[in-house]
């Protein structure tokens, strides 16, 4: 095998600890190398039984599922996998070893899921400290090779369970390795522009992001919201949300209202998808949009004329960004469990700062696809408020 990787990894592939931790800045290969990792072992060891993990189902399969069958076909090696798009998972035929994919949201899954032998938790911050323990003790017995727990993750807060169980209080032998996108040579030029214009737009927001630093990031815009399980039932109004995208994210955002209570979900998130396939997906998954007023990006019209086309009830949005903020600060806020990407930008999602380290009225314009589409849902209620501006914005969150 031909791995392409950063040589800041090389005492990663040889570790054998019980526990390696990947952490640090955005861009910086973490999980691309810990997918190779998890190959190269599939491949050159045996037997094996790999599980990887994310809080939530779904959303592995527009991540590590896509990385992985990514990485096999560009090391030729497609005709020696055989590759389970429904189940998501991998056999690797010479030797009968396993890759298996699944959500911390299906415990009894997991449960199921015997004689496990390396296990690679993926966005680890998105589990809870209960969740991490139970996926911790599916591997447990003897094997022929070394067992792993791989975790990665990008840090925020410095009072985050991982901080005081995989650091302060990390069981002996706990391998580290922090990354940032200044170690990744494979990282695209427009990308490294794009953190090095944090520094200007939010210093704090760099450190942590960019460079991986523990911290507790100032200026955020929604730092009150609740995680319910699931959308309610009896409401008031309901909405869809849609900011298009292919090299950013193409997300669309379900709202429902009720009262003073904004209820926010998930429906799809994901790079590098053309619109009429989205279209044909969204038909077929949730057909139930099509009676839903739709609030598109309206800088894409001929995108939204495409909608239309296929019998959908959009409109173009509200893109006034301040007083679709202060919209939405009029709410409750309610996220769904399983909209792990809102979950992740809404926790990024931090006023820009001037020289003198003031907050300026104009949010880092980062990481903010899912939130732009949250405010497009609730266009109505822009507009129902003329001047949003009168809603006073809390500049000490």
């Amino acid at each position: 095998m031909n791995l392409k990787t950063s040589s800041v990894y090389k005492e990663f592939f040889t570790c054998q600890s019980r526990y390696a931790v990947l952490y640090g800045g955005a861009g910086s290969g973490k999980s691309y190398v810990a997918a190779q990792k998890i190959l190269l072992r599939t491949i050159s060891e045996t037997p094996h039984k790999f599980l990887v993990v994310r809080k939530v189902a779904r959303t592995l399969r527009e991540s590590v599922f896509a990385l992985l069958k990514e990485l096999i076909h560009k090391l030729g090696l497609s005709d020696e996998f055989k590759i389970n798009e429904t189940k998501m998972s991998f056999e690797y035929f010479p030797n009968g070893n396993q890759i298996i994919l699944s959500g911390v949201d299906d415990p009894e899954k997991i449960k199921s899921i015997a004689g496990i032998t390396g296990i690679w938790i993926e966005e680890a911050t998105e589990l809870t400290d209960k969740d991490f323990d139970q996926v911790d003790l599916r591997m447990r017995g003897p094997t022929k090779h070394y067992k792993q727990l791989i975790v990665t993750f990008n840090p925020v807060s410095a009072h985050h369970w991982i901080k005081r169980k995989l650091f302060d209080k990390a069981p002996d032998g706990t391998f580290h390795l922090k990354t940032t996108y200044l170690d990744n040579p494979f990282i695209d030029p427009e990308y490294r522009q794009v953190m090095e214009r944090l520094k200007k737009d939010n210093y704090d927001y760099y450190k942590i992001y960019a460079l991986g630093e523990w911290g507790s990031l100032e200026g955020i815009i929604y730092p009150d919201y609740e995680t319910i399980d699931a959308m309610p039932q009896y409401f008031e109004k309901e909405y869809i949300g849609i900011d298009f995208g292919y090299n950013h994210p193409f997300v669309i955002v379900h709202v429902r209202i009720d009262a003073q209570n904004l209820y926010v979900d998930e429906i799809f998130y994901q790079t590098e998808t053309e619109n009429a396939k989205v279209v044909e997906h969204i038909k077929e998954r949730h057909p139930w949009i099509k009676g839903v007023q739709i609030f598109a990006d309206s800088a894409r019209a001929d995108l939204i004329s495409e909608w239309k086309s296929e019998g959908f009830n959009i409109k173009k949005a509200n893109k006034s960004v301040f007083e679709g903020i202060n919209a939405v600060k009029s709410f409750r806020l309610h996220i769904t469990k399983q909209s792990s990407n809102i979950l992740k930008e809404i926790g990024l999602y931090a006023w820009k700062k001037d020289k003198d380290g003031n907050k300026l009225d104009e949010p880092i314009k980062l990481n903010d696809d899912a939130m732009d589409a949250m405010r497009y849902a609730i266009t109505p209620y822009i507009e129902r408020r003329g001047s949003a501006k009168s809603l006073k914005i809390n500049q000490g969150l």
